[in-house]
């Protein structure tokens, strides 16, 4: 019997090792049994935490995406407000995903996978609807005296950054050598530049006017 305080150690260990399996082999090529092996615990353990591959799959897909909101939000709870913080409080998001580049490959599995498994799609959706909703916070904290100023409403700006960031991964998932990666660092400069044009641009725009 797992003691309570050893299951977050014990669950934690299973998905870093269904992402490695995963990223690496695919999931159609991968078994529970798999990872168990890869986690080194044993299969009963394996099945006593997660029912089926779809259920490790979203679990591994839910824990990436907390490490990364944890430390977007840790940039939003110590900064002020405005752009410039905005802009920090992104690079933490990006540095978060840049981090986690091993599991890139598995999370576009993710996502490949929920688009044809309606019960897993439904898991997707309400992920993305909590990533947009945390970034639309984090927005709303930030903006609170000028959310009229915003290029975008908070609800559809929280929404481009997740789509923006998704394509970034998916960019990442494909980047073989550090050259590669480093050229995905450079695409994220360049989106984060457009996009600190805009916002800023349309604040002046607002205080000429």
């Amino acid at each position: 019997m797992v003691t309570e305080s050893r299951l977050p150690n014990t669950v934690q260990r299973i998905l870093d090792a269904a992402t490695r399996v995963v990223g690496a082999r695919g999931l159609d090529a991968t078994t529970l049994a798999d990872v168990a092996r890869a986690a080194g615990v044993p299969f009963g353990l394996m099945r006593y935490h997660f029912r089926s591959k779809e259920h490790l799959l979203i679990e591994a897909q839910r824990a990436t995406f907390r490490r990364v909101h944890e430390r977007f939000e840790d940039r939003f709870a110590r900064g002020e407000g405005g752009v410039g913080t905005a802009m920090e409080a992104l690079d933490a998001l990006w540095h978060a995903v840049r981090d986690l580049h091993a599991w890139a490959p598995f999370m576009v599995q993710t996502m490949a996978v929920s688009a044809r498994d309606p019960a897993l799609g439904e898991r997707m959706a309400d992920f993305n609807a909590e990533s947009s909703a945390r970034v639309e916070l984090g927005l709303v904290r930030l903006f609170t005296d000028q959310l009229d100023r915003l290029v975008l409403p908070p609800d559809r700006l929280a929404r481009a950054v997740r789509t923006g960031l998704y394509g970034l991964v998916v960019e990442l998932a494909f980047a073989r050598t550090e050259e590669e990666r480093a050229a995905v660092d450079q695409t994220y400069l360049d989106v984060r530049a457009l996009l600190e044009r805009v916002v800023i641009d349309a604040v002046q725009a607002e205080d000429i006017h």
